[in-house]
């Protein structure tokens, strides 16, 4: 997910280090490439083109000096590379010691990576009353990020007592600056009517801000709304274009979503074997519902050859994950005894979970299952039990960061003056 700073002079940290692809890529964390004033030759400009090339070893050495001598900057970039392990071992411990150095000093960045340090518990203790402090200091000189995991911390309640309405003021704040992650967390305000009226025209408008700068998040909700015709006319073709956009960037409701609209025929010639490279793509990127989705393939041999052993490792690990429809049929194999050993106990499990979270068909079986249990000779009509179909996924929009993001992502870049 794409990012832009008010801030001038800067560079973020690239997702583009292996360990920071996925899960916590906690990239918030700021590089300032130029201090104020006109630009001349000096040590700092000498580390920033070094770290420009990727000699991290040089852009270490030289920030290092200057923070030596009180650099606040060149303290907070210090920081930044010892969390990342950039020119030196990764050491959380000093990575702390050289943002507390720049927050002293009053450095917004050094005060925002305070904040990130603490929430996600690096070098001390995970500490989200503490990170939101730090957040907010450095919000007060203006720092975008910090007013956009404000947002995020006033939406879950986390350091401090939701507040919707805090959380759309900071989402703003930094959304009118131009970070695409707040563009699309308003957006999500909006949609969902949380801290303001639900208004989907502005929805769309900053939904399509973020996924222009990028975001994959933006773009898969995004082709949610066109996919659904929610604030704009129904348009596979549109939703399809996006979803394509999100899931070039890993994005796995996008790719699982791709693999529902092969299947269904949507925006695209229908194909069974499109459909199940996409839902298999998804699932290898940990989707539940594309795991659940993937069994059904091999159930009704769609894309593959049927196959209920292999449907059943699907819809075990959907299960496992507590998706609804994978309980659902999980509990129908094992009733019918396809691709395992018939178990009315095990079918009564699964199809017991399903019904505890409110599945109704589940509900309508469990019973029926039940009366049969003391009668092991006896069978249950096969046509009782139905595979759901794969449903398009559409009400996935959340502010809840997903996995294969983790808090942020954040492109490369250079903001000059």
């Amino acid at each position: 997910m794409g990012m832009a700073y008010s801030r001038a002079n800067s560079i973020s940290l690239a997702c583009e280090f292996s360990e920071m692809k996925r899960l916590w890529c906690w990239n918030l964390i700021v590089l300032v490439l130029m201090l104020s004033g006109p630009a001349i030759a000096n040590p700092f400009d000498d580390a920033v083109t070094a770290f420009k090339r990727k000699d991290y070893a040089s852009a270490f050495s030289l920030w290092r000096s200057l923070a030596e001598n009180g650099n606040a900057t060149a303290q907070s970039n210090i920081g930044t590379m010892y969390s990342f392990g950039l020119g030196v071992p990764q050491d959380y411990a000093e990575a702390l010691k050289w943002y507390r150095r720049s927050a002293d000093q009053g450095n917004a960045d050094g005060l925002y990576n305070m904040g990130v340090m603490y929430e996600r518990g690096k070098g001390v203790a995970q500490d989200y009353a503490e990170a939101f402090k730090w957040y907010r200091l450095a919000a007060v000189k203006g720092h975008v990020s910090a007013h956009e995991n404000l947002g995020l911390m006033y939406a879950h309640g986390k350091g401090v007592a939701r507040d919707f309405a805090e959380a759309v003021a900071h989402f703003r704040f930094a959304a009118e600056h131009g970070d695409a992650q707040a563009q699309d967390n308003l957006a999500i305000m909006y949609a969902s009517g949380r801290g303001v009226p639900q208004n989907e025209a502005e929805a769309i408008k900053w939904f399509t801000l973020a996924a222009h700068q990028g975001n994959a998040q933006a773009q898969y909700n995004l082709g949610v709304r066109y996919a659904e015709g929610k604030g704009v006319e129904q348009d596979y073709d549109r939703a399809m274009e996006w979803y394509r956009l999100a899931a070039d960037q890993g994005y796995p409701d996008a790719e699982n979503n791709l693999g529902i609209m092969y299947d269904a025929g949507l925006g695209v010639a229908q194909d069974y074997v499109v459909a199940v490279q996409w839902f298999r793509l998804a699932a290898r990127h940990k989707d539940v519902l594309a795991e659940t989705n993937l069994g059904i393939m091999y159930v009704n041999g769609r894309g593959v050859a049927r196959d209920f052993v292999e449907a059943r490792k699907w819809f075990q690990l959907g299960a496992d994950h507590g998706d609804v429809r994978a309980q659902r049929n999980l509990g129908a194999l094992y009733a019918t005894g396809r691709g395992v050993l018939q178990s009315y106990a095990e079918a009564a499990k699964w199809y017991d979970l399903a019904a505890k979270r409110g599945d109704a068909v589940a509900g309508s079986i469990i019973e029926k299952i039940r009366s049969v249990q003391a009668q092991p000779l006896a069978r249950i009509e096969p046509n009782v039990f139905r595979f759901s179909p794969p449903a398009m996924e559409q009400g996935t929009i959340s502010l809840e960061p997903r996995p294969s993001v983790g808090f942020h992502t954040m492109p490369a870049h250079v903001r000059h003056r």
